[in-house]
């Protein structure tokens, strides 16, 4: 019976990456303008999740759309409930010159998928659905019902988790494929704030005057972008110092001088493995004078506090053995109307609460003169590693690929922080090149098969 499940998910995996191919073709990514009472985070991602169903139902799997803020395939009967945690939003794709494949196209190159979701978490949430069938098609009796939750919200807030909570039966226990393998028990807790501060338009200097300044979109993405515009064109000596600035691109147009910085993006969580374009303008505005001054020496300020991925600069390092270390990402700038509002995400370690370092950052704020507010404080994740999920989990990835492994942290955030006795499993393999988040996100054919089996594996093993 097991090895007619693994014949199955190989006889079926064309039709998979054909379903996989279509959904990521959707560019489901939040759009508050778009947002209605019929689609809550945009028509497209709506369209995501009625595709996704669509797959389901042909499968001929029970499914539920809860208001499109989230949805579920379902199998099995009785009482007990497994649950599967995915999601079908993206983040958005960033500067698509940076994608040598466009980023919606769904396009297989040399043995790999690439697409924006194709990794997060599009291709995990159908790596499961076929999971569930090959499970099912094998024969295999079921002591209790799986439920593959699909969310519409995860990388702008959470909203669909919590709708679900509200109205819908909760696992007793459930695995989220939206992380690394071989598992993850432990998550760092996700602090999202702003500082800001106003300032005078009026200025004496001949200094070049600055009109705006604005980088970044979202707060769990390292920004690839980012400008400022001033008024005039600048004297040669300032245009030579800035030609020199890492990752600068210095142009003019209609008596205005703007000021571009281009990075690499990556998730907020590892923001060492991108190069945050923010920060390199801020360090490119530090390099001349400019007014209104009182701005400009803030900024200067700003550039030296908020250099460190590890929150160093702002006095907010921290770390345990648990989790390891805080990370620190400047997110987004905006300079509008005489306020320049900064944003910033932190992954904080399981040992810390988000209470102490709101204190401490709120002091840090306070130094730049600026003000300080929170937007959202997630609490951190641990579940015991002797667990009977987290065993159950980690016989199916030895199953797989023969390897025995400890879990993990991460500092990025998934469903399980919301549910009991829930961990992220994968998708990621140890070694692989995380690219999350990342122009080129991809996942390789190989690695996109093996985790089908590893997530049947798993199924089987949390069905009885």
């Amino acid at each position: 019976m097991e090895n007619l499940m693994h014949k199955i998910i190989d006889d079926d995996f064309e039709d998979l990456l054909k379903d996989l191919q279509s959904s990521l073709m959707i560019r489901s990514v939040y759009d508050e303008s778009l947002v209605s009472v019929e689609h809550p985070f945009g028509p497209e991602i709506s369209e995501a999740l009625e595709g996704f169903l669509k797959c389901a139902e042909k499968l001929g799997f029970m499914t539920a759309n809860i208001s499109n803020y989230a949805g579920y395939a379902e199998m099995g009967s009785g009482e007990k409930l497994v649950g599967i945690l995915a999601h079908l939003d993206v983040v958005p794709e960033g500067e698509t010159a940076a994608w040598s494949v466009p980023p919606y196209s769904g396009k297989v190159v040399e043995g790999r998928l690439y697409g924006r979701g194709s990794l997060d978490d599009k291709g995990p949430a159908f790596s499961v659905l076929y999971a569930m069938k090959a499970l099912r098609d094998s024969g295999f009796k079921l002591e209790c019902r799986i439920r593959l939750i699909v969310g519409l919200d995860e990388e702008s807030g959470g909203r669909c988790i919590a709708r679900y909570l509200e109205t819908e039966e909760i696992p007793g226990s459930s695995f989220s494929p939206d992380a690394n393998f071989p598992l993850i028990n432990a998550e760092k807790g996700i602090f999202h704030c702003w500082m800001e501060k106003k300032f005078s338009n009026t200025g004496k200097g001949s200094a070049p005057r600055i009109l705006s300044i604005k980088g970044g979109e979202r707060y769990n993405v390292v920004p690839d972008s980012a400008e400022a515009v001033f008024d005039g064109l600048f004297e040669e000596n300032i245009i030579r110092k800035l030609r020199s600035a890492e990752g600068v691109i210095i142009g003019g147009t209609d008596g205005k001088t703007i000021i571009r910085a281009k990075g690499v993006s990556a998730h907020a969580m590892s923001p060492e493995l991108g190069t945050n374009a923010v920060e390199l303008l801020l360090k490119a505005l530090s390099s001349f004078d400019w007014e209104p001054r009182e701005l400009s020496d803030f900024v200067r300020q700003a550039a030296e506090s908020f250099k460190d991925t590890d929150g160093a600069g702002l006095g907010l390092a921290r770390k345990d053995e648990v989790s390891g270390s805080l990370t620190f990402n400047t997110a987004m700038i905006k300079l509008d109307n005489g306020v320049c509002r900064l944003s910033f995400d932190l992954r904080y370690p399981v040992t810390l609460s988000g209470a102490e370092l709101a204190e401490d950052f709120k002091k840090s704020a306070e130094k730049l003169g600026a003000k300080f507010f929170v937007d959202r404080d997630k609490k951190p994740l641990f579940v015991d590693p002797s667990s009977p999920l987290i065993k159950k989990l980690l016989e199916a990835y030895k199953k797989v690929t023969g390897s025995t492994a400890e879990p993990l942290s991460i500092g990025g955030g998934t469903y399980c922080r919301y549910l009991p006795n829930s961990v992220s499993f994968g998708p990621v393999f140890p070694g692989e090149p995380d690219v999350i988040h990342q122009p080129d996100e991809h996942v390789t054919l190989e690695n996109l098969r093996k985790i089908t089996h590893i997530y049947a594996e798993a199924i089987m093993l949390l069905a009885v």
